[in-house]
């Protein structure tokens, strides 16, 4: 019963993520996703996901509480700091195959949109790195990772294809 629990919890933020309109909304279920995944991929010990998922939500909570985004010198260098924590750790735990460094590709996209784009690309970003999560959540067979990522990224493309609508029809 408390893995099914741990399997559902990220799907229900996934299915919440259909009603995050805004920027900060999506900011607040990516941390709340970040929660419950990195407590699914500990009970899975999917060590790699664990780290650079708990890493994930240490960046959604900086944007969200500082609200603003970092030049691109700053950004670089934070993604750079970030993945040298996530690859040493993988290192030292001798998960270093092209498996378990799909989280750090995920961590890369999310990080990248959460510290250097504004909506619309962080969307993009969330698209890209939600599809390299599901596939991750399938090879590891971790189910309710790969059905939250999948949905997620539903959710992202269906808002920034809105956004994309919008930007066309507005006058500018």
């Amino acid at each position: 019963m408390f893995e099914l629990l741990l399997h559902g919890f990220p799907v229900a933020f996934a299915l919440a993520s259909f009603w995050s309109n805004t920027e900060r909304k999506l900011l607040m279920l990516n941390l709340g996703l970040c929660i419950a995944i990195s407590s699914l991929l500990a009970f899975e010990q999917a060590w790699g996901g664990v780290v650079v998922i708990t890493v994930a939500g240490m960046s959604t909570s900086y944007r969200l509480i500082k609200n603003k985004l970092l030049s691109p010198v700053a950004t670089y260098i934070t993604l750079i700091t970030m993945m040298v924590i996530v690859l040493t750790v993988n290192h030292l735990t001798g998960k270093t195959s092209l498996i378990e460094t799909m989280p750090a590709l995920t961590f890369m996209a999310y990080r990248f949109g959460e510290l250097h784009c504004k909506e619309a690309g962080l969307r993009v970003c969330m698209i890209i790195g939600s599809i390299n999560f599901t596939a991750y959540g399938v090879i590891t067979q971790t189910w309710g990772l790969a059905i939250t990522e999948a949905l997620f990224a539903v959710s992202n493309l269906w808002y920034y294809m809105k956004l994309r609508r919008a930007m066309r029809t507005s006058p500018v």
